[in-house]
């Protein structure tokens, strides 16, 4: 067997995994939101860990409250709907960055157009669910 002929059935490898499609070419806006997710949940997990975890032992060691964070501090701070708002946004965000990434890498993968169908339906019915029930976490504390 010549050099041309092992070349020719070599696996070719898997994509660049910093090429990006072009716009309009199939995949460019999952790969366009998937960078702007991941920049906007840097922003809003950095502004959740300042408001939830930073604010609070500010407030313990000026005296204003006992505990940094309690049932109570949750609920008043859910209370504002600004607060909720931020909340459902970073909920949603991560659950979309998560599993769009987990479908970019199951895709990757040599599926039939039914079975990719099939892996997108199942993701969005996990986020789906996933997004209720977190839902459901933080209205549980504002109801």
């Amino acid at each position: 067997m010549d050099r041309r002929s092992l070349e020719s059935t070599a696996y070719p490898g898997p994509s660049a995994p910093d090429a990006r499609p072009a716009r309009g070419e199939q995949g460019f806006w999952t790969w366009f939101l998937q960078r702007i997710s991941g920049v906007l949940l840097l922003f809003f997990v950095l502004a959740h860990g300042t408001i939830t975890h930073f604010v609070p032992i500010a407030d313990v060691r000026a005296g204003l409250q006992e505990d940094p964070v309690t049932h109570e501090v949750v609920e008043r701070r859910l209370a504002q709907g600004a607060m909720l708002a931020f909340d459902f946004a970073l909920l949603g965000l991560a659950l979309y960055h998560g599993l769009n990434g987990i479908r970019g890498i199951l895709m990757e993968w040599s599926f039939t157009a039914r079975r990719k169908t099939a892996v997108t339906a199942v993701l969005h019915s996990v986020g789906l669910g996933a997004f209720v029930l977190g839902a459901a976490g933080l209205i549980a504390f504002v109801l």
